[in-house]
Formats: C-alpha cells, sequence, structure tokens
C-alpha cells in the first residue's frame, strides 16, 4: 500500500487540488454569452458541449461544465506527464510534481482558472496535449508503433481541436513536417501519400462539419470567416492619418471615416509610433508600454471593426442580411490591411515581428486579468526567449553530431514542441497581440520541455 501511496503520490496530490476547485465558482468572461448564444462565429465543438450540459441541467450546465473540464483537464494533463516520466525513466517524486506543474499551471488560479473558465480554451487546452503525446508516439517512435493506431487517433484529435477552436490549424504544419520525417527514415512513398490523402481527406471533413453548423444557424451552407477585423487592427495601429487617405474604394474609406469618428469620440489614442518620431525600430525597442499599449487598443479597434462596422444599415442591407454585413465588413477590413500594409511593409514587418518576439520572451500586458506571468523575467523580458534559443541550438547539434538514441527522441521531442510554439506566435501575430492567452497552449510545453532538460540533467546526469 505504501509502495503504491508513493508510486502516485504526484497523481494524488494534484487530483485533491483538483478536486478542491469543484467547490469554486465557475469564472464567466466576455465571451462566454457567445458560445452559450453560439453565435455566428463560433465553431461547432464548444457550444455543443455546452448544450449537452444544458440538457442535463438548465439551471446547472455551467457547474458541470466546468466540473467536466477540469476532469478532462486532470486526465489529459496526468497522461501527457507520465508519459514523459515513465519514457525517461523519472521516479523522484519531487520531479514528478515539477513536470505536473509546468503543464497544471494554467488551472491553478495564477494567471488565469482554466478548467473553471467557460471558453473554448479549458477544452483546447487537454486535446492539444493529448495531441502532443499521440503526435511524439507516431513519429518519434517509430519502431514502437504498429500499424496506423496513433495516426487515426492523431486526426481525430485534429478534427476536435479544430471544431472546437480554428488557431488549431497550427498542428498542420507540424503534422507534414512529421510525414516528411518519416519518409525520410523509411523511405516508403506509398505510405507518405496515403497519409497525406486522410489528412486531406480530414480536413474536407472538418469543412463539411463546419459547413453544416452554419446552414443549421444561418441557413447558408459555408463557413463563415470574420478574421479581417483582427486582421486589420495591427496596420491600422500603425497608419498615420495620411496613409489613411490613401486608401481607395468607396466602403473601405466610409469604414476608415466612421472608425476615427468613434476614436476621436472616446478619445482613443491611435498611432503611438509618432511619439518615437515616426522611427520603427526606436518604437519596437520601447516594448513594454507599445505593446501594453496596442493590447488595450486591440480590442477596442477590434470590436469596433467586428461589431460596430458590421451592422446591416452600414451597408444598405435589410436586417435579415446581417450575416451578409459581417461577411462585407470582414473583406473590406482586410482589403483596408492590405492596402495599409502596402504603404509601409517595413514598419508592418518590424511590428509583426516584434510582436513574435516579445510573445515568443513573454511581454509584459498591464492588466489586472491578465498577469503577465510570462514577463518580466530577467533580460528586459528576453530570458525565457534567449533560453529557447540556446536550447534548439543544443538540440540541433546533438541531433546532427550525437547517435545516442535517449538524447536524439528527447531532441526532436523538444523541437517538436518548440516549433510547435514558433508556428502558434507566428499565427497569433497576424492578427492579435500574443499575450497569454492565445499563447498559453503551447508556452507551457516550452517550459515542460525546458524542465525537462535540467530534471534529466540532474537526475543521475543522464543527458
Amino acid at each position: 500500500m505504501n509502495i503504491t501511496i508513493k508510486k502516485n503520490f504526484s497523481k494524488i496530490f494534484y487530483f485533491f487540488i483538483f478536486f478542491l476547485f469543484f467547490f469554486h465558482d465557475e469564472v464567466l468572461i466576455q465571451d462566454t454569452g457567445s458560445y452559450i448564444e453560439n453565435i455566428y462565429k463560433r465553431p461547432f465543438l464548444y457550444p455543443f458541449i455546452i448544450n449537452i450540459f444544458e440538457l442535463i441541467s438548465a439551471t446547472a450546465f455551467l457547474k458541470l461544465l466546468s466540473i467536466f473540464q477540469l476532469i478532462l483537464g486532470y486526465i489529459c494533463l496526468i497522461y501527457f506527464s507520465f508519459f514523459f516520466i515513465k519514457k525517461f525513466n523519472i521516479n523522484n517524486i519531487l520531479y514528478h510534481i515539477i513536470l505536473i506543474f509546468t503543464v497544471a499551471y494554467p488551472y491553478l488560479g495564477i494567471s488565469m482558472k482554466l478548467g473553471l473558465t467557460i471558453f473554448s480554451e479549458s477544452i483546447g487546452y487537454p486535446l492539444i496535449l493529448l495531441f502532443s503525446v499521440v503526435f511524439i508516439k507516431n513519429y518519434f517512435f517509430l519502431k514502437e508503433v504498429k500499424g496506423k493506431k496513433y495516426f487515426i487517433f492523431m486526426m481525430i484529435l485534429l478534427a476536435l481541436m479544430v471544431l472546437n477552436k480554428k488557431t488549431f490549424l497550427i498542428v498542420l504544419p507540424v503534422i507534414l513536417l512529421g510525414e516528411i520525417y518519416n519518409l525520410f527514415i523509411n523511405k516508403k512513398i506509398k505510405f507518405f501519400l496515403i497519409n497525406v490523402l486522410i489528412i486531406l481527406t480530414t480536413i474536407f471533413l472538418i469543412n463539411i462539419v463546419e459547413r453544416t453548423n452554419s446552414y443549421i444557424k444561418y441557413g447558408v451552407f459555408k463557413p463563415i470567416s470574420v478574421g479581417g477585423s483582427s486582421y486589420l487592427t495591427g496596420p491600422f495601429y500603425l497608419a498615420t492619418d495620411e496613409d489613411l487617405k490613401k486608401i481607395t474604394g468607396d466602403e473601405n474609406r466610409k469604414i476608415i471615416q466612421f472608425a476615427l469618428l468613434s476614436f476621436k469620440k472616446d478619445n482613443m489614442e491611435r498611432n503611438i509610433i509618432s511619439k518615437s518620431g515616426n522611427d520603427i525600430l526606436s518604437y519596437s525597442k520601447n516594448n513594454r508600454k507599445i505593446f501594453s499599449n496596442y493590447y488595450s487598443q486591440y480590442v477596442y479597434m477590434q470590436d469596433l471593426f467586428e461589431n460596430k462596422v458590421s451592422k446591416h444599415e452600414f451597408f444598405g442591407l435589410d436586417k435579415k442580411d446581417e450575416l451578409l454585413a459581417r461577411e462585407l465588413s470582414s473583406k473590406h477590413c482586410a482589403q483596408i490591411a492590405f492596402q495599409l500594409i502596402k504603404l509601409k511593409p517595413k514598419e508592418n514587418l518590424i511590428f509583426y515581428v516584434t510582436n513574435i518576439i516579445y510573445g515568443m520572451g513573454g511581454y509584459f500586458i498591464s492588466r489586472d486579468d491578465l498577469r503577465g506571468f510570462y514577463a518580466n523575467v530577467g533580460f528586459a523580458g528576453f530570458f525565457i526567449l534567449i533560453l529557447q534559443i540556446l536550447v534548439l541550438l543544443i538540440c540541433v547539434i546533438s541531433l546532427s553530431k550525437n547517435t545516442n538514441k535517449q538524447l536524439q527522441s528527447i531532441s526532436c521531442i523538444i523541437l517538436f514542441f518548440f516549433v510547435l510554439n514558433l508556428i502558434n506566435c507566428l499565427t497569433t501575430a497576424l492578427f492579435t497581440p500574443v499575450y497569454d492567452r492565445y499563447s498559453f497552449y503551447t508556452f507551457q510545453m516550452v517550459f515542460f520541455s525546458i524542465s525537462l532538460i535540467f530534471i534529466l540533467f540532474f537526475d543521475k546526469k543522464r543527458i
């Protein structure tokens, strides 16, 4: 009995912590209502899960949902952590607790209350933890894999993740890289082509489900995209009034005039670059104030472009054409964004790259509801980014110079986590400041992998 308790102490320890959260109230945020109401832009899965719990109890469905999210999170993070603990024979209980903490962190109420919070991330995070283990089993432990069991499971998880949140399309590039890696190792072109066909089929089926979801909600058999409003915020934030005057297209100019009047009325500060003498490099170096300001303005701007501009009367449409108005708004916002980027390609590129750099290294967002855990950690916020670069270099060198199978496995796993994080930041930076809510999925894996390296080093110095 004592041996069993000792062996499973870390599982019991975290189960007790998660169990205590059952007695906390669920957390409702600004987006919660849009999931409950299943509005136009929400993918299929999370509103569907909410509906299931609503059928169970019309009054306590959110409480039941939060308990489900906590249970799912606990199971997936334990499965994720113990895959590595068993694979690398880590027996020290303290090391178990540390490793689990690095992925359990979002649940513990320090920076957010994942699980308790009613938003799609509470389902998405456990799914990507599960996906990561399946991916690693399928691609990095080839001799242990028989048949297509893990590959098919990975496609199911891909479908669930994308139907929960389209952000998870970020895993597609790493799946394709995994297939190319398999092709390089096995030299089986037929196997490669079949897998690519299965991936394309999965994407096709996801698209059909999304179209069906749109048809049920609005009677239109097509995916609904409103990404233009988010895409416009960065270029609009950088643009001068002179830049905005150069935009062509009647509807585009109408949107700009409406936005400028709204910004002036609400005393919203824009074009902070002018305070740096219009020097984009000086501007980007002042990252703390800039990106904190960008975030606060982003929320206002994105809401204006997505919700206030996209009214049927704005485009002279009937009330029944509200969905068309939103699509037109997104389309024209994207057009304005492309024109502004063409006017200032250098400034927009540096702004984008700076967003990625400080997103990967963790910059501080000065808001009470965003604690900025990934911020203010030495080297003016660059410490984590510098550490990632050093670890990446070590992994690349290890793969090219070392023949030790364990070291190669560790290097491949860490490269997977780091590349996934980079893709996430590259994608997120196109539409929004890279802050905790959008980056924690992959940041936690970076922290986990760095912790794993140190633990393996100190645990009998095995690396």
